[in-house]
């Protein structure tokens, strides 16, 4: 049985969209690379740091928004069943990379 499509995303939706799996995909792994994240409370004060049980529901929060974007695309681009597959494996494979680039990136002089 063949799921209904529906109304094709306009290309503003389309670039909206890609900004929401790059955020996500980034987002996740600074949270991934760095072990957490700290936050300010908003009349100043020191920060907190969240330590990673909860950081990682975070993140994995910020992953599955990022993938549920990417199936968004490909749908609406009617890719094939190897295209999706191709573009899982790029997306594990690059957010990978990314944590080991931040998570290795204050040897080098970056963050």
């Amino acid at each position: 049985m063949k799921a209904a499509s529906g109304p094709a995303l306009g290309r503003a939706a389309q670039w909206a969209v890609a900004a929401l799996v790059l955020l996500g995909v980034l987002g996740g792994c600074l949270i991934v690379a760095h072990s957490g994240f700290a936050t300010s409370p908003r009349r100043g004060g020191a920060s907190v740091f969240v330590p990673p049980p909860q950081a990682y529901l975070l993140a994995g929060v910020m992953y599955a928004m990022s993938v549920i974007g990417l199936v968004a695309l490909l749908r609406d681009a009617r890719a094939s069943k190897p295209v999706m597959a191709l573009a899982a494996a790029l997306y594990a494979c690059t957010a990978a990379g990314l944590v080991f680039v931040l998570r290795n990136s204050g040897d080098i002089g970056f963050f």
